[in-house]
């Protein structure tokens, strides 16, 4: 029988057969019309804590037994991952899982916890200087590997291989014109022919679109694209093909200016103009505090710096002194043993973001499901213990997929669970199937937090996704695709075509060997999409994204993508919220709702936002007046001392705690049945 299906009914039953264990285990009636789904929403360390609140309370008040379905995201997953592996660890009858005492070490999980609240920085020996020694080695190592490659495809454009002459014309004034370089001039013939052809394409696009019968949406759609490409096309291949030209910057500056080193600042300036220009442009952006007009700022400085970036790579491989040497042939040799030998998702940051994600949230216990926590499975995690089922929701890159819906999302909801890996464009394999044996629960979480990566929604642009897998500066992972059977890889430079497919933009789809992944966030920051997949009966979602002006954006693009997706109707009278924004201490901090599925089945729905209101304790009132941005702190803030994990802990715990009352109910329907009380009209 084969471990990959490409029907979610299979799934779906094998998790319903897991489901019925767990309730098993925790002494509870076999599901029926009552799976309860539990939803943490990204937002870095900031969610994690919120929602390390939102479980001790639960847990306080027995209802956390009563959760089958635990799907989080990004920062979300970081807690959850710390939850499920305590339930694999402690014994079942563990209550509190965060008060249990560690192994080795003096204090409960929370005190280790509390903690590693710098979690990036958190350990002995760790710093600041550590974290960034570890980013300039990544960056260092990419170069390296990537580097020569680069070098030598310049240096090939630099030969004479064509019979042609540059025009006299091309030359700056003052300078000679480009010997050989056939390459860029092949380069600005297909940019003069892009932009020759483009007023041709013009006029038969107004004859198709004028004819009836032929000008279908479709095909005027085609045509205006291929017209965004000519323009787009010619102006790059003109302002690569320039190069050889723009270099002779020296030339000039030595005909013009008569003092020594006039050659020498005209050659190095053919560079730093452009890299200095993209920068105070990037500045720019930054002032304008990422208004639309600043997006488009960062975007033309980040192109004029990797414009910058190319010239001086010119301007590296045509100087004797290098060609002329052993380095060129001597990084050359580096660049194919790493590209072939090495593992890329080792030696980005990702590794390191991954060791110090375990370290500090799958803390050190007595009977510890494994012995490296960074090794625990997916696959360790039963339902023998009674805790929930684990969705850990990444996004699948999908930038150049057949699918136009999946392509204009640039991605799809990708899901790690102990039974199965796999989204709907791929299919899902057992994760017991997996290739090396099953993926590490550490792993899965800190692809689900990979926030920062090329061609996301963020960093779609061409300069900005090459800049950054150029620089390392990523988080992603290539995994292998659900669909391709275990076995090893063949022997190819993975290293290069994975980065390459990053920095030019191809190859990022469902139909490859092996796929990108990336922070869940990306295409659904709340954990309900697949929650909703499911068609559970009741739902209660903790949102703690950055959301400081209440806009509900991630709760907006949930709906949306559920309904469009599933036909699945959320309604969720969240309104409220947004109209108390400035009534700091008057609003109600949750939201009850409904779902109607496509099949005619209902559902109930519970929203919670981490915002203030009455009656909270005096310390995170305190913190509050300290910090007027609490709590809704930048997610690029992932630094928590005590004061500040303590009051986003706070937060979660009482506001949970006023949700379910002095007298917690039994059950998860028994709170929704009470909420739904609370909110009736004759409610008194």
């Amino acid at each position: 029988m084969s471990s990959h299906t490409e029907n979610f009914d299979e799934v779906r039953a094998a998790e319903q057969e897991w489901l019925k264990l767990r309730r098993h285990a925790a002494g509870q009636a076999a599901p029926d019309d009552d799976v309860v789904g539990l939803a943490f929403s990204g937002g870095g360390i900031r969610s994690a804590i919120f929602n390390l609140g939102v479980l001790q309370s639960l847990g306080r008040s027995g209802l956390l037994s009563k959760v089958d379905y635990l799907s989080t995201v990004s920062g979300g997953g970081y807690i959850g991952s710390a939850f499920s592996w305590l339930r694999a660890s402690l014994p079942k009858d563990t209550h509190a899982p965060f008060d249990a005492g560690l192994h080795g070490f003096g204090g409960s999980v929370l005190d280790w916890i509390r903690s590693h609240g710098k979690y990036l920085t958190a350990h002995r020996g760790f710093s600041i200087w550590t974290l960034l020694a570890s980013i300039l080695a990544s960056t260092l190592v990419n170069v390296l590997v990537l580097g020569p490659v680069l070098l030598l495809a310049v240096w090939a454009m630099t030969l004479a291989w064509l019979p042609v002459q540059w025009p006299d014309w091309l030359a700056l004034p003052g300078a000679t014109a480009p010997t050989a370089h056939h390459g860029f001039w092949l380069l600005l013939v297909l940019g003069a022919a892009c932009l020759l052809l483009f007023p041709v394409v013009a006029l038969m696009f107004a004859l198709v679109a004028g004819i009836p019968g032929v000008s279908s949406v479709h095909r005027v759609n085609r045509w205006r694209v291929f017209m965004g490409q000519l323009l787009f096309g010619g102006l790059v291949f003109i302002a690569v093909g320039l190069i050889p030209v723009l270099a002779k910057l020296g030339e000039w500056a030595q005909l013009h200016f008569s003092f020594v080193h006039a050659q020498a600042m005209g050659r190095h300036f053919a560079w730093l103009g452009p890299l200095l220009t993209g920068m105070a442009s990037m500045f720019a952006s930054h002032l304008s505090k990422g208004g639309t007009g600043g997006g488009r700022l960062a975007t033309i400085g980040v192109s004029l710096i990797v414009y910058g970036l190319l010239v001086a790579n010119y301007l590296v491989v045509t100087d004797p002194a290098f060609t002329g040497s052993l380095w060129l042939p001597l990084l050359a040799g580096i660049s194919v043993v790493l590209a072939f030998i090495c593992d890329v998702n080792r030696v980005s940051i990702h590794s390191y973001y991954r060791v110090r994600l375990a370290e500090s949230f799958l803390a050190p216990v007595e009977g510890a499901a494994s012995r490296d926590s960074g090794d625990f499975s997916l696959t360790q995690i039963g339902p023998d213990k009674g805790a929930p089922l684990h969705l850990l929701n990444t996004t699948l890159n999908m930038s150049n997929s057949v699918n136009e819906r999946d392509r204009a999302r640039l991605g799809a909801s990708f899901t790690f669970s102990p039974l199965y890996a796999g989204a709907q464009q791929t299919g899902w394999r057992r994760v017991d199937d997996y290739p090396g044996g099953g993926m590490a629960l550490s792993t899965a979480m800190t692809i689900s937090g990979a926030a920062i990566d090329p061609d996301m929604y963020a960093t779609n642009a061409r300069a900005v996704s090459f800049l950054m897998a150029l620089l390392n500066v990523r988080l992603g992972y290539w995994a292998r695709n659900p669909r391709s059977e275990p076995g090893r890889d063949p022997l190819r430079p993975w290293w290069w075509i994975f980065l390459f497919r990053e920095m030019l933009g191809f190859g990022l789809d469902a139909r490859k060997r092996h796929i990108h992944l990336s922070d869940g966030g990306g295409f659904e920051n709340l954990g309900v999409y697949e929650l909703m997949r499911r068609r559970l009966r009741y739902v209660v979602v903790c949102d703690a994204g950055a959301d400081p002006e209440l806009t509900l954006s991630d709760l907006g693009r949930a709906i949306e993508r559920v309904r469009v997706d599933f036909g699945a109707e959320i309604d969720l009278a969240a309104d409220s919220l947004y109209h108390e924004r400035n009534e700091l201490l008057e609003k109600r901090p949750w939201v009850l709702g409904s779902v109607r599925y496509a099949d005619g089945s209902h559902g109930d729905i519970l929203y919670i936002k981490p915002i203030l209101c009455a009656g909270l304790s005096a310390d995170i009132y305190s913190y509050w007046r300290a910090n007027p941005s609490f709590p809704d702190q930048p997610t690029s803030e992932q630094f928590f001392n005590e004061p500040q994990f303590e009051a986003y802990r706070c937060l979660g715990f009482e506001i949970v705690s006023r949700i379910l009352g002095e007298q917690p109910p039994e059950s998860i329907p028994a709170l929704f049945e009470r909420l739904r009380d609370i909110d009736s009209p004759t409610a008194t």
